[in-house]
């Protein structure tokens, strides 16, 4: 079974008709084989379903969704949980785990300003669209693409969470890095999946995750290997600020 999730810097993108990418999860027996990010190369909101059915995906997790785009999924048989946020690696867990805080009666009104408000009774106390004028908000996700603008050429402390999809203590260390990246506004907080960009990897020497990398003006200046506590990571962060 293959899972499609809206996807942005790691998190679940609130928006489906505008989604840039999908995060395509290949699942069986409720455990994840492997992921990937692909483009939906401006897709708009009907293509989007079809764009979908042609990847093989039967489910989607997504934020805000119209009607329109609601039909067409389900006239192609996809599945749809809408109203979810935050991350997305998180959400297609709690999914396989039964235990996934959607709502199902999710749906977004649009106007010619691409401003849009969720119209259903309930949206899981969250706006279709946030905005945090935080110096940093959320989670970065890295690759060999952005590696020198978001990390090299960073002054502030930047702290990378090396993970992957299949590795348990990652999962249990994600939420952390979440609620810090939420709490500490001058700080940055990145993500790098070690299956996708294992040459960054390497340049860490990264050998067992999860691994987080304290990096600042460019050089690393602290690690922290395996889980840990926030109390720990708060205490590392403060040290190297």
């Amino acid at each position: 079974m293959k899972i499609a999730v809206t996807y942005e810097d790691g998190k679940i993108f609130q928006h489906f008709g505008h989604t840039e990418q999908m995060k395509i999860y290949d699942v069986e027996n409720k455990e994840i084989l492997s992921s990937e990010i692909v483009s939906t190369n401006g897709s708009g909101h009907g293509a989007l379903a079809e764009f979908l059915k042609n990847l093989g995906v039967e489910t989607l997790i997504c934020g805000g969704i119209g009607k329109g785009a609601k039909d067409a999924l389900s006239s192609l048989g996809i599945t749809l949980y809408g109203g979810v946020d935050g991350n997305a690696d998180d959400a297609v867990f709690a999914l396989l785990n039964d235990n996934l805080d959607y709502n199902e009666n999710i749906e977004c009104s649009h106007n010619h300003e691409h401003e849009h408000n969720c119209v259903s009774h309930n949206c899981n106390s969250h706006s279709c669209d946030s905005h945090n004028h935080k110096k940093y908000a959320g989670i970065t996700v890295v690759t060999s693409e952005n590696f020198e603008t978001e990390v090299s050429s960073c002054k502030d402390l930047v702290v990378i969470d090396f993970w992957a999809v299949w590795c348990g203590p990652c999962q249990m260390l994600s939420p952390i890095i979440d609620e810090l990246s939420e709490e500490i506004g001058d700080v940055k907080f990145c993500k790098i999946n070690v299956d996708e960009q294992q040459e960054i990897s390497a340049m860490f020497n990264v050998k067992s995750i999860p691994t987080v990398v304290f990096v600042k003006n460019g050089k690393t200046v602290d690690e922290s290997i395996g889980f840990v506590p926030k109390e720990e990571l708060t205490r590392r962060i403060d040290l190297n600020k």
